[in-house]
């Protein structure tokens, strides 16, 4: 898949030199991780390690006999890798889990020798205190799909507890410098703590369960495992939409509902079905925006279609390519919608929705993360983040080869779209038609 492909590349590129051995003993931080949303901003210093800052001080402040279980796509920092080895010496139990197409389709020096040390420290520890770094050849818990889950917990840090860290972050350089991304903390919450807990150890067995899917609801939110497989599974994000009402909201100044998306990827047979429904519902009235990185290029023409109201639905493309490589160099790695106005029954409602999952057929088949909260707070939050990006997204032309445009960022089936209609080529410079294309037509999985 292509995100996969420029993800890989980034990270590759964005690695520095590895440093040296771990040391046998290192003085643990005195870290507690507060409750709530963090972002990160690639094109600042200051800000583009928040999330990534935030991991590794929860690592350097968990203490002896306590647990750290990590799940992310990729595993590829250096910085990370000696973390998680000197919490090791001092007494903690590390397990992490990664999809093994990081380490069979690139080179990872950071994951290879976390795996080693791991594994070479055990004999200091009793057996069921041993640590490791695993991988999931496709879905961890189904059959195909990708081991696509970014998710943190750590028994115990600074001085709270049980802390869940869920987003669209993977412990990696390239989601500090290459990617806008967030992640949701909770703390000291049993029922949060459980069901993460239950998933990894699930994920860590790398074999099919009988279900999958998994929806708890926890006070104001709800928590979702994928794979999105099972006769009675729903789609969530779709569960969302069917539950809102364009008009009649008593919280927004146009009593227009108000819905903010930044999916990262939209394609396939469902990300058209989703585009569907949001075209139906910007038609009915709601203002909707939508911030992404790839889109496939039928779905991408059927939303902006000028039939019906305005010139199509808001979409902007959140890409920086410096150097007219094709090959993103910044982009929008979120995975998250709002929604303020009339919903669930609610005139003044509020739901938020983030985690690890695409809006396509992949992320559907996929081990995945989901959130979904009702909190004004929360959606304040995350609407300002995703309205000031829209709003004023840094666009650079690159510098070199005026020729190479990249202007679509779309996708269809798995390969990368420049440009548009009938001057749309493919990556290899085939024509996408040779005559007439229907706009409206379903991507296939």
């Amino acid at each position: 898949m292509l995100v996969r492909t420029l993800a890989l590349t980034l990270a590759a590129t964005a690695l520095l030199v590895p440093s040296g051995t771990a040391p046998a003993a290192a003085t643990p931080d005195h870290f507690t991780p507060k409750p709530g949303v963090t972002f990160n901003n690639p094109t600042n210093p200051g800000a583009r390690r928040k999330i990534f800052r935030r991991v590794m001080r929860s690592i350097n402040s968990v203490p002896r006999g306590e647990n750290i279980d990590i799940f992310s796509w990729n595993f590829m920092t250096s910085a990370g890798k000696d973390a998680l080895l000197r919490a090791q010496r001092r007494g903690v139990r590390v397990r992490l889990i990664m999809d093994d197409r990081n380490v069979k389709q690139v080179s990872n020096p950071p994951f290879r020798a976390l795996r080693s040390g791991l594994k070479r420290y055990n004999r200091n520890h009793p057996r069921k205190r041993n640590s490791w770094a695993r991988l999931c050849q496709g879905t961890c818990r189904s059959g195909g799909g990708s081991a696509h889950s970014k998710y943190f917990l750590f028994s115990d840090a600074g001085r709270t507890k049980r802390v869940v860290m869920q987003g669209s972050a993977n412990f990696t350089e390239a989601s500090t410098n290459n990617q806008w991304n967030d992640i949701y903390t909770h703390t000291r919450n049993r029922q949060v703590w459980k069901f993460y807990t239950n998933i990894f150890n699930e994920a860590a067995k790398d074999r099919k369960v009988r279900r999958p899917y998994r929806d708890k609801r926890v006070a104001n939110f709800r928590l979702i495992a994928f794979p999105n497989k099972g006769k009675r599974t729903r789609d969530p994000v779709m569960q969302m939409l069917n539950r809102t009402n364009c008009r009649g909201a008593t919280n927004t100044a146009s009593h227009r509902t108000k819905i903010q998306i930044a999916p990262d990827v939209i394609r396939q047979k469902r990300g058209m079905n989703l585009a569907r429904k949001l075209r139906t519902m910007w038609n009915n009235g709601c203002n909707i925006r939508i911030g992404y990185t790839v889109v496939g290029i039928d779905i991408g023409r059927f939303l902006r279609n000028p039939a019906g109201r305005g010139n199509g639905v808001p979409m902007k493309h959140l890409v920086q390519d410096f150097n007219c490589d094709r090959e993103f160099d910044r982009y929008f790695h979120m995975k998250s919608m709002t929604i303020r106005g009339n919903y669930n029954g609610d005139r003044s409602g509020y739901a938020l929705l983030n985690g690890s999952a695409n809006w396509s057929g992949l992320g559907k088949i996929s081990d995945e993360n989901v959130g979904i909260y009702r909190s004004r707070q929360r959606v304040k939050r995350y609407e300002s983040h995703l309205d000031y990006w829209y709003e004023n997204f840094p666009h650079r032309r690159c510098r070199s080869d005026s020729n190479a445009r990249s202007t679509g960022g779309e996708i269809d089936g798995d390969r990368l779209i420049f440009g548009t209609d009938e001057n749309a080529v493919y990556e290899d410079g085939e024509s996408v038609t040779d005559g007439e294309v229907d706009p409206f037509a379903s991507m296939e999985e």
